[in-house]
């Protein structure tokens, strides 16, 4: 069981942020010991990388990630069941009870051109919320951006590269675990707009960050981040979170076959409870 988090000052307004707006920085909500542990995580992790590690970048500089990771490496596995991760999560699915369902980190190298396109997380439906919890310091300009309000527009779209069978590997990676890449994809949901061509149509909000701040937000407000431009990596890291209430979409049919590939079969199936090992369930005390 886990005690609620308190850390956070104002911690009601910045759930009444996130209810209206699908996103929320909460400041200092991790603090420096937590923010080592991830740092040495990610470190041992690219040493020993997991069957689910990928270099999304191109030849411009490195986009590194690992996905699931936490079987293998202690620091994340302590991370992701000991920190307020799980009892911030629980606010914000209004549930005393939640399931881990993605553990995983990005690091994109000085010089990581490659953009994280804009998207939104539709491979659960029902409730399901993200909290990716800043490594180095981040300007406004490298953040990661949200368009406020999209989680309630209450349509489900896929960015356009995903309707092409051409791509890199940010975007065939994205494909993979976001989304179908078969032919079902136009049929069933939008094309995200070219909210980059078109900035100024979209009210876009994001934060400076700095070690320890988290960035909360609901799996369907569209989002996207910038390369690095600057002079150290920029890491995260990212839990995912779910309730007993959440079922598997059905294009996750790609997520099932990938954990199998990878060596990490889990029990799931289609428009079902998310259940298993592989996503535990944490309680939190009010």
């Amino acid at each position: 069981m886990r005690d609620a988090m308190a850390g956070t000052d104002n911690f009601d307004a910045d759930m009444q942020a996130y209810a209206r707006d699908g996103a929320v920085c909460l400041r200092g909500a991790f603090d420096q010991s937590w923010v080592a542990l991830a740092q040495e995580g990610i470190a041992r992790n690219i040493e020993q990388p997991s069957p689910l590690f990928r270099n999304l970048g191109s030849q411009d500089g490195g986009f590194l990630s690992d996905i699931w990771s936490r079987r293998y490496i202690s620091e994340l596995e302590r991370f992701c069941m000991e920190s307020p991760a799980a009892a911030i999560a629980a606010r914000a699915l209004q549930s005393s009870k939640v399931r881990l369902a993605q553990d995983t980190w990005f690091s994109k190298l000085p010089g990581a051109s490659v953009r994280t396109p804009w998207h939104h997380d539709t491979v659960i439906e029902g409730p399901f919320c993200s909290i990716w919890v800043a490594l180095d310091p981040t300007p406004r300009t490298a953040t990661l951006e949200f368009v406020r309000g999209s989680h309630a527009w209450g349509r489900a779209m896929m960015p356009r590269s995903y309707f092409s069978e051409e791509g890199d590997a940010a975007e065939q990676f994205y494909t993979e675990f976001h989304g179908d890449a078969t032919d079902a994809v136009p049929q069933d949901y939008d094309q995200v707009p070219d909210i980059e061509a078109n900035r100024s149509a979209y009210d876009i909000i994001g934060w400076e960050l700095q070690p320890g701040d988290c960035v909360l937000f609901d799996a369907r407000t569209l989002h996207g981040a910038p390369g690095n431009h600057l002079q150290h990596p920029i890491r995260r890291f990212v839990t995912r979170w779910i309730t007993d209430e959440s079922v598997l979409a059905p294009h996750g049919k790609d997520v099932i076959a990938a954990l199998a590939a990878a060596g990490l079969p889990a029990d799931l199936e289609v428009g079902k409870p998310v259940r298993g090992p592989l996503f535990p369930s944490i309680t939190v005390l009010p």
